[in-house]
C-alpha cells in the first residue's frame, strides 16, 4: 500500500528535519513544501524539528556510506507505531537534495488522493557532472534579470543539475560588462556610472545562489576575442597581414598574454565562489588564427596546451589554485578533430575537455565525434543541443528527439565520459517564433524532451514510459506520449533524406541551386562517416529520387498523424496547451508539404541538368507548380518561410528562361555530381 499525503483533500503527512540542517537541505525542503503546494494543492503542511506522532517523512543526518560518493541517498519506509515514516538520508546535503527530488518525482494522484509509493532504496547518479551551458538571457548584469536567472536555478536544482557553465551574453560581449581590467592599464575602465560594480553584484548572487543549491558555476567564455578598443590603444598587440590586410593578435607579444590573463585573474579574484571557467574555441579568434613567427612551430594542439596553462598560470597569481578550466575542443578548422591528436591525455590536471554536440554530433546525419573518451579520459564533458539548430527548433516546430537523446548519451557514457551539459536556449512554438529563456522552455509543452535528458542522467537505464509517468505535463494523456514520439520522425524525415542533411540549417528553406549543392557537401564530409554510406543520394536517379520522395510523404502521414492525436487528446488538455498545440500543428503541417515538394523540385532540377531530356522539363514544371500552390498555403501562416521557399522557384526559373546549355554541366562542375560521357 502506498502512502497518503492527503487523505479525502486532507494533509496527512508531516515533515521532520531531525539535525540542525544547512542551506542546501533547508531550500531542498521548502521545494518539497512549495511544489506539494503549488502543484499538489496540499495546504497547511507541517515542518517540525522534533519527533512527532503520525505518518511523516523524516529528514535524517548526512553520513558516509562506504564506496559511495557524496551524491548518494538512501530512503526507507517502515512502521512505527502503526503509522508510516519514510526515512530520508545520504552521503551529504546534496544527497539529500536529490533525494527530495526523488520523492518529488514519485508523488503522484490517485482517486484525487497525493500518495508516494512506500520507497525503499540506495540511488546514486550515473553520470556525476550534469550541467547547464547558456548564454542567451536573462541577463546576469542588471536587478531586472536576476530573479529569473534565480527561478532558474531553483529549477534546474529540482532536475538534479549540479554544473552550470553560463555567460550573460554571446561571444565578443563576453566577460567585459564584468570587468574594469585592472590588471591590464591600457585598458582599464573608471566605473564612475556603478554599472561595473552593479554587473559584479548581481553575478555573484546568482554564483552563490548556485551554490546554495549544490552546483558548481563557470563562467564561460574568455579566449582571444578582444573589445573595439584594443586596436586602437594597444596596436602593437597586432599584426596586418600585407596581403588581405586583417589584423591579428601576435603571440610573440608579452602583452596579448598580459591582457588574456587579465581578464581570468579579475574574475577569479572578484568571485571567489566561482569554480572555474571555460575556455571557448569555434566562433572568435582562436589561437591559430593569431600570428606567430616563422620559428614558433608548435602544433595547433600544443597552442592549445600553452592556452590552458596561461589559464591556470593566471589562477595560480591570484591564489585561486582550486580553480578548474573547462577547455572547449568545437573549432572551425578545417581539420576539425585531428588537430587535437597530438594532445590526446595531455591536458593539465585542472582542466577538463568538452565537445561541442550542436554540430558534430547531435544530428543523425552525423557520425558520434572521436574525442570524447580520448581527450581527456575521465574528465570529458559532451554537450548535447536539445532543441537541435536543425531538427525544427528554431523553426518553432514540435519536435522532441525522444529516441535519439538517450542514445546517444548512453554512447557516450559506455566510452567513460562522466560529465554532459545540455543547451537549453529555445524559441517559441509556432510561425515566426521568437527566442523565449530557459525558465519558459523548461516549463514549457515540449518540456519531455529536456527530461528525457535530465532522468536520463541519472539513471541510463531509464525507459521513457517511466520518463513520462514522472514528468508528463499536467492533464496530458498517455495518447501524447506517442505524439511527440512522432515528431522527432517527422523532423528527420521532412528536413533529412536518409539521415543526411540536405535541406537547410535552422529549418528554413533553401532559396539558391547553390547553396542546395554546398549544403549535399555534408554527405561528403571526411568525418561524416554515417553520410558516406548514403553517397546515394548524390546520384540522382529516378529511383533514388522515388526513395527520396516517399521519405517525405512518410513525414506527411506522421505528422497528421499527430494531428489526429492531438484532436482525440483535445477533451482531455488544457484549452491553453490545446490552442497552442493546434496552431503550431496547422503550421508545421504545410511546412512539411512544402518541405516535401520543394526537396523534389530541387533534385528535379538536378535531373534536368545531368540529362538534357524533354521529359524531365515537363516532370520539373509539374513539381514547380505544385510547390507555388504549397508555397501559397504557407503563406496563410508565415510569410518569411514562405517567402525563402518561394526564392528557389524563382531560381530555377531565372535559370530556365536562361541559355540552357550554358548551365548543363554547372552541377559536375560544382563537384556535387559526376555527368555520365
Amino acid at each position: 500500500m502506498d502512502l497518503y499525503v492527503t487523505n479525502n483533500g486532507k494533509r496527512q503527512i508531516s515533515i521532520e528535519v531531525c539535525y540542525n540542517s544547512g542551506t542546501i537541505t533547508n531550500n531542498a525542503v521548502e521545494m518539497l513544501q512549495d511544489e506539494w503546494r503549488n502543484e499538489f494543492q496540499i495546504s497547511n503542511l507541517q515542518l517540525h524539528s522534533d519527533p512527532v506522532k503520525g505518518d511523516r517523512i523524516r529528514i535524517l543526518e548526512p553520513y558516509a556510506i562506504e564506496d559511495k560518493d557524496d551524491q548518494t541517498f538512501v530512503i526507507s519506509t517502515n512502521m512505527v507505531d502503526g503509522y508510516f515514516h519514510m526515512n530520508l538520508s545520504g552521503t551529504s546535503e546534496k544527497a539529500i537534495l536529490y533525494g527530495i527530488c526523488e520523492i518529488l518525482d514519485q508523488t503522484y494522484i490517485l482517486n484525487q488522493d497525493v500518495r508516494i509509493p512506500q520507497l525503499n532504496l540506495t540511488s546514486s547518479p550515473d553520470i556525476k557532472k550534469r550541467g547547464v551551458e547558456r548564454h542567451w538571457g536573462p541577463s546576469m548584469t542588471s536587478p531586472e534579470g536576476l530573479q529569473e536567472n534565480l527561478n532558474l536555478i531553483k529549477l534546474l536544482a529540482r532536475k538534479r543539475v549540479n554544473h552550470l557553465m553560463w555567460i550573460d551574453n554571446w561571444i565578443n560581449l563576453s566577460w567585459y560588462p564584468f570587468l574594469e581590467l585592472r590588471y591590464f592599464p591600457a585598458l582599464q575602465k573608471r566605473d564612475e556610472q556603478g554599472k561595473i560594480r552593479l554587473a559584479k553584484e548581481c553575478l555573484r548572487t546568482i554564483i552563490n545562489e548556485a551554490k546554495n543549491w549544490g552546483m558548481d558555476f563557470y563562467l564561460s567564455c574568455t579566449e582571444f576575442n578582444i573589445p573595439e578598443d584594443l586596436l586602437q590603444r594597444c596596436p602593437e598587440m597586432f599584426y596586418q597581414n600585407p596581403q588581405t590586410g586583417l589584423r591579428m593578435l601576435r603571440l610573440d607579444s608579452e602583452d596579448t598574454w598580459l591582457f588574456y590573463k587579465a581578464k581570468i585573474k579579475e574574475v577569479m579574484e572578484d568571485f571567489p565562489s566561482l569554480s572555474g571557467i571555460e575556455l571557448w574555441t569555434g566562433e572568435a579568434m582562436e589561437i591559430y588564427q593569431c600570428y606567430r613567427s616563422a620559428s614558433d612551430t608548435r602544433s595547433i594542439g600544443e597552442l592549445f596546451l600553452a592556452m590552458y596553462d596561461q589559464a591556470l598560470d593566471a589562477m595560480d597569481e591570484v591564489g585561486r589554485s582550486d580553480g578548474r578550466v573547462i577547455c572547449s575542443s568545437f573549432t572551425h578548422h578545417p581539420d576539425c578533430e585531428k588537430i587535437y591528436e597530438d594532445i590526446l591525455g595531455k591536458l593539465p590536471e585542472r582542466c577538463d575537455s568538452r565537445s561541442k554536440m550542436q554540430v558534430e554530433d547531435f544530428y543523425r546525419f552525423h557520425s558520434p565525434a572521436t574525442l570524447p573518451g580520448r581527450l581527456s579520459p575521465g574528465k570529458e564533458w559532451v554537450e548535447f543541443d536539445l532543441g537541435g539548430e536543425y531538427r525544427g527548433d528554431w523553426a518553432g516546430w514540435i519536435t522532441c528527439a525522444l529516441a535519439f537523446i538517450p542514445d546517444r548519451m548512453r554512447y557516450y557514457y559506455n566510452k567513460g565520459v562522466s560529465g554532459f551539459m545540455c543547451r537549453i536556449r529555445g524559441y517559441a512554438m509556432g510561425p515566426n517564433p521568437a527566442f523565449v529563456g530557459d525558465y519558459a522552455v523548461l516549463k514549457g509543452l515540449q518540456s519531455i524532451k529536456y527530461d528525457i535528458y535530465f532522468q536520463t542522467l541519472w539513471d541510463m537505464n531509464i525507459s521513457l514510459a517511466d520518463v513520462w509517468r514522472i514528468c508528463k505535463r499536467r492533464a496530458f494523456p498517455d495518447q501524447m506520449l506517442e505524439f511527440f514520439q512522432l515528431s522527432e520522425k517527422v523532423a528527420e524525415q521532412a528536413l533529412y533524406t536518409n539521415e543526411s542533411i540536405v535541406n537547410n540549417f535552422h529549418s528554413s528553406f533553401i532559396g539558391s541551386i547553390e547553396r542546395y549543392e554546398w549544403q549535399l557537401n555534408y554527405v561528403d564530409h571526411m568525418y561524416n562517416t554515417a553520410g558516406m554510406e548514403r553517397k546515394w543520394i548524390l546520384e540522382p536517379s529516378e529511383e533514388n529520387l522515388s526513395l527520396i520522395i516517399d521519405e517525405k510523404e512518410q513525414a506527411i502521414h506522421n505528422v497528421l498523424r499527430m494531428s489526429e492525436i492531438l484532436e482525440h487528446c483535445k477533451q482531455e488538455l488544457v484549452e491553453e496547451d490545446y490552442t497552442a498545440l493546434r496552431k503550431c500543428l496547422d503550421y508545421q503541417i504545410q511546412v512539411v508539404k512544402v518541405f516535401k515538394v520543394h526537396t523534389e523540385m530541387f533534385f528535379r532540377y538536378r535531373q534536368l541538368m545531368m540529362t538534357k531530356r524533354e521529359d524531365r522539363y515537363k516532370l520539373l514544371l509539374d513539381c514547380m507548380r505544385r510547390c507555388e500552390e504549397e508555397v501559397a498555403g504557407l503563406r496563410l501562416h508565415d510569410e518569411v518561410q514562405a517567402k525563402h521557399a518561394y526564392a528557389l522557384i524563382s531560381d530555377i526559373k531565372w535559370r530556365l528562361s536562361c541559355d540552357m546549355q550554358k548551365y548543363y554541366h554547372e552541377l559536375a562542375y560544382h563537384g556535387v555530381c559526376k555527368v555520365a560521357e
